[in-house]
This record gives structure tokens, C-alpha cells and sequence, in this order.
């Protein structure tokens, strides 16, 4: 019996290092959390937008910055296949590191892990010449000891309030305990913050914040509609649009 002659044996398959243990990146802490590089903006973001939407357009966007405050299956092709979701990422001249979430309930090795990921990202984004700001994430204070890990000092660092319940007794507290601390470790020389923020969080740094994606577009249609009077919410009627 012949044996059988494959060349594919001689190479690895596409998937082999699923987890991107053989891209490494510096890192000085007990985790190997990737360090990212200190980045100078030469502006800020004017606009945030969502990673996957795209915009019709041929002039340059040098105003926009990718975000990823989205459900996490939304954008995790940016781990699975990052040169893949490298060629939309190049596009634009500024990306916030993903937004892996980091649960108050979930186990610290889950949120442990999806820090480290979120750095990967970040560093690999920075080693093809992306502009990178660092999306700064966090759980009870047992996190505290890795989320905030990687991330420069004296730097932009961006946040979102989306999904936080501010009347809820625990969600604020955990929320404003975190922010207390990340302001207290990073000292961020400004906080870029997608969502509304309390008073008391931004007393503490300079904060730019940015409406959340669906407050613009009903910002946007309300003017709309005092441009054209009734008719534009007549108009909508009649094609089904609803207000979302």
C-alpha cells in the first residue's frame, strides 16, 4: 500500500494558533498583558463610529474614531481574524481599542482574559500603523489589579456609560469606583467618554463626551422634522419608518 502524499503536512493549518500565542508584544507584568505605546493625537475625535458601519463617502474622515462599544460578538472577528478586519480598520485614521467585556459576575479569569485581548489588539493595530486610543474597562475591585494594565499614564483613554444603570445602587457604585480609580492610576490627560457621565467623574479630568449612535439619529430626525413640519412625519408614516 502506498502511503499517502500530502504537502499540507509540511505546513500548519490557518487556525493552528487560534489563541496568537506566537505574536507577542513588551509587556513588564506578571499577566503578559501587551504594553501599548504612548500615542499622540494630533486632534480628537470629533465623531465616534461604530465598528462595521461605514460611511458613503470620498472625502477623508479625519475626524472619526472607531469604536467597539457594541455586544462583544459583534466585532470579535477583530481577535478570530485580525488581518482581516485589519483592511476595514486602516480606513480610518483613529480606532479605540475593543471593548471586551469585563462582567462584575463574570469569573476574573474571563475578565482577565479579555483585557489581555483587547491590548493584543491594540498593539498588533499600532504595529501597522494605526492610530490607537485605549478603551479602559473594569468589574468589582478585584479587577483592579489587571484592567488597568498596558495602558500608558498621562494619556487620551476612552470609556462608555452605555448600558450602565446609574439608579441602580450597585451599578453606580461600581462604575464611579472604577472611574475614581482608573483616574487615579492612568491619570488620563483627558477622557474621550461615549454616553452621558456623572458629575461627580467628571470633576476629576477633562472629559469630551459623545452621543451614543441611536441618540444621534433621533437628534438628527427631530431636525429634520422641524425642517420640513408635519409633512416629514407624515412621510415616515407612510414608509413604515419607526422611531427607534
Amino acid at each position: 500500500m502506498t502511503a499517502q502524499q500530502n504537502h499540507d503536512w509540511q505546513s500548519e493549518p490557518g487556525s493552528f494558533d487560534a489563541l496568537h500565542a506566537r505574536t507577542r508584544f513588551p509587556t513588564d507584568n506578571r499577566w503578559g498583558i501587551p504594553e501599548l505605546a504612548h500615542t499622540s493625537l494630533p486632534h480628537l475625535p470629533r465623531h465616534f463610529l461604530p465598528y462595521g458601519q461605514r460611511v458613503r463617502t470620498v472625502e477623508p474622515l479625519p475626524a472619526v474614531a472607531i469604536h467597539f462599544f457594541l455586544d462583544d460578538y459583534r466585532f470579535e472577528r477583530v481577535w478570530n481574524r485580525p488581518l482581516k478586519a485589519l483592511t476595514f480598520l486602516k480606513s480610518y485614521p483613529m480606532v479605540l481599542t475593543p471593548d471586551f467585556s469585563l462582567y462584575h459576575d463574570w469569573p476574573l479569569t474571563l475578565q482577565l482574559w479579555n483585557t489581555y485581548r483587547s491590548r493584543w489588539c491594540g498593539c498588533f493595530w499600532q504595529a501597522q500603523g494605526l492610530t490607537v486610543i485605549p478603551t479602559v474597562s473594569w468589574g468589582t475591585e478585584e479587577s483592579y489589579r489587571f484592567c488597568f494594565t498596558g495602558i500608558p499614564r498621562r494619556s487620551v483613554v476612552a470609556i462608555s456609560t452605555v448600558g450602565v444603570d446609574f439608579r441602580h445602587l450597585l451599578s453606580h457604585y461600581l462604575f464611579v469606583n472604577g472611574y475614581r480609580e482608573m483616574v487615579r492610576r492612568l491619570e488620563p490627560v483627558r477622557v474621550l467618554c461615549y454616553g452621558l457621565l456623572p458629575s461627580s467623574c467628571s470633576e476629576l479630568v477633562p472629559v469630551r463626551t459623545y452621543p451614543p449612535y441611536w441618540t444621534r439619529i433621533r437628534a438628527m430626525r427631530r431636525e429634520s422634522d422641524k425642517a420640513m413640519g408635519r409633512g416629514g412625519d407624515a412621510a415616515r408614516e407612510q414608509s413604515g419608518d419607526e422611531e427607534v
